[in-house]
């Protein structure tokens, strides 16, 4: 069996002609090799592994070959209630991975640390351009006593310094939102120059879900066809404010009680950990414990089909990095209600409904107020959600990678 070159020449199938293999060696020489670092398996941060796992499946189809690293648990093998299992961690993470990472690098053309929380890696790292991808500052503010209610104990003051060195060692950082780039700025982290912002894609496939697929979904959830309910998504940190969540949705109930209506969503959903004590008893002393459920475990489809079957989103977060929730809910076709606060008012675009976090009775009052209107909210959300393509996020980190090793060979 033949074929052709473009000059007309026949070619045995498998045949290689001069030009083909110039342009195989050309496209080798084009992709770049990509060292990415991830994190502590124990350490179980959902969120950076979600966003390692964005960057394995599509930094491949950008001309970049791909290894990822990451620190093995050797001694950690006490349970997380020890003493012991801070400080195991640390000699697992920054003294035993140390040496697999240098040797690692040496094949690289860029490391990429995927999670600001590990730069003091840089100071290992010989030779090789390194970009660090900040997702907040929050931690080093807190170390500071920057932030409200966070008391942060000597060791995480340590931990912190030493973050915030490794920052500043780095060739480039990159933000995940214009916010964090402000905040990193303003803390003199790092060199204006050595700090860009490459917006957070969505991790995974979020869409609409035809109502039939959906409502068998949240079916395992005690959620009904007819059930209406608001969803909040994320972990029990002060900072995500799930008792101003609380809090609204008991006045949406004791408003619509005391006008004799039936209420404009019936549920309140959580998906995160349990409800602290306080919590459920705040829900218990107003009535509304059996209408609160709090979900775990739940799968990707799952996640999909509870924000494509919600009334809305509530995401009055006192402070973030960036804020994937937004465009998870936009995306599948939920309106948001997020507080006035950067980076949420940002990135929600005009699609969301911004609102005091501090203020429930306020937050009520923009959803009741916002009731006919969530068709529009619905559309605008999924258009402002596709400018958050993880392709556009891949391209942007190519660009970054490229931008490193061209400083590299002008000896910058």
């Amino acid at each position: 069996m033949t074929t052709t070159d473009r000059r007309g020449n026949n070619l045995l199938v498998g045949e290689i002609t001069e030009d083909a293999q110039s342009n195989d060696a050309a496209a080798a020489e084009a992709r770049m090799k990509i060292l990415l670092v991830g994190n502590y398996e124990p350490d179980n941060q959902a969120s950076m592994r979600a966003f390692l796992r964005v960057l394995e499946r599509e930094l491949p189809n950008s001309d970049c070959e791909l290894r990822v690293t990451a620190p093995r648990r050797w001694l950690q093998r006490v349970p997380p209630s020890s003493r012991l299992w801070k400080w195991l961690g640390y000699l697992d993470k920054f003294v035993l991975f140390v040496p697999t990472l240098a040797a690692q690098a040496r094949w690289a053309d860029v490391v990429h640390i995927c999670d600001h929380s590990n730069s003091m890696y840089v100071r290992w790292i010989k030779g090789r351009p390194t970009l660090v991808t900040c997702h907040d500052v929050i931690a080093v503010q807190a170390a500071r006593g920057m932030v409200e209610g966070w008391s942060v104990g000597w060791s995480g003051r340590v931990f912190q310094r030493l973050i915030s060195s490794g920052l500043a060692k780095a060739d480039l950082i990159a933000c995940v939102s214009p916010t964090t780039q402000r905040a990193l700025l303003d803390m003199q982290l790092a060199e204006e120059d050595k700090v860009t912002t490459v917006l957070n894609g969505l991790n995974e496939s979020f869409s609409p879900m035809r109502p039939e697929e959906a409502d068998s979904l949240v079916h395992r959830f005690g959620l009904g066809p007819r059930d209406t309910y608001l969803i909040h998504v994320g972990s029990d940190l002060p900072r995500k404010n799930r008792q101003a969540v609380l809090e609204t949705f008991i006045a949406l109930k004791t408003r619509a009680a005391a006008r004799g209506a039936a209420p404009l969503v019936k549920y309140l959903v959580f998906v995160g950990p349990e409800l602290d004590q306080g919590l459920m008893e705040l829900a218990s002393r107003h009535g509304v414990a059996e209408e609160v459920r709090t979900l775990q475990e739940v799968a990707h489809e799952e996640l999909r089909a509870l924000y494509a079957r919600a009334t809305a989103l509530v995401f009055p977060s006192l402070q973030e990095g960036f804020g994937w929730p937004l465009i998870e809910a936009q995306a599948c076709g939920c309106p948001v209600f997020a507080s006035d606060l950067p980076p949420m008012n940002e990135i929600g675009g005009r699609a969301a409904r911004y609102i005091d976090p501090r203020d429930p009775q306020a937050m009520a009052t923009a959803i009741e107020d916002a009731a006919g209107h969530l068709d529009e909210m619905r559309a605008l959300g999924l258009q402002n959600a596709l400018q958050y393509s993880a392709a556009q996020m891949m391209a942007n980190y190519v660009a970054a990678y490229r931008r490193l090793l061209e400083a590299r060979r002008c000896g910058s």
